[in-house]
């Protein structure tokens, strides 16, 4: 669902949800930043492929349950992704609430054991194997040739409303 805000076209939001969605999807790394008693913390994670019932903005990854970034995400569920495709002057940031997925139900169902086992391959490691699911609220862009010029002068926005509508903030 798009929306007309500040004078803006629905196509001209519809652009800017399809320049993000590129950059995002074709980057497998991106930076997770998540809150810490010590202040932010970034570690790299590698997306996982949506599944076949997401929208394009639920980003998954494969995570460890014992490690600290768990301990940061439930005190702060509120994180950050960050995206880059220099060569192509495209820089994303989004911003979620994370969800971990810890339920041995819902991991059996997002497992996939050729690609995930590598990471866990261990019964004690995969017995720690879990998910975090960020539902993206708040996208930044800066892409050349689709946010405004001269590029990088001002962060364009989009933000998601509660019916799942984006409108362009900024």
């Amino acid at each position: 669902m798009l929306s007309i805000e500040d004078g803006q076209e629905p196509e001209h939001v519809e652009r800017m949800l399809a320049g993000a969605k590129k950059v995002a999807a074709g980057v497998q790394y991106c930076w997770l930043l998540s809150s810490s008693d010590e202040g932010v913390c970034g570690r790299p994670m590698e997306r996982l492929p949506p599944g076949e019932n997401d929208d394009d903005w639920t980003i998954r990854f494969l995570t460890d349950l014992r490690s600290r970034k768990i301990a940061h995400l439930r005190r702060a569920p509120t994180v950050s992704l960050i995206f880059q495709d220099a060569l192509e002057n495209a820089f994303v940031g989004v911003t979620g609430a994370a969800r971990l997925i810890e339920r041995t139900s819902e991991i059996r169902a997002l497992w996939k054991e050729d690609a995930h086992s590598r990471h866990f391959p261990t019964e004690t490691d995969r017995a720690n194997a879990g998910f975090i699911e960020v539902k993206i609220e708040r996208i930044e862009l800066w892409i050349k040739g689709v946010t405004p010029e001269p590029f990088g002068s001002r962060t364009t926005t989009l933000q998601r409303d509660p019916l799942g509508g984006w409108h362009l903030t900024t």
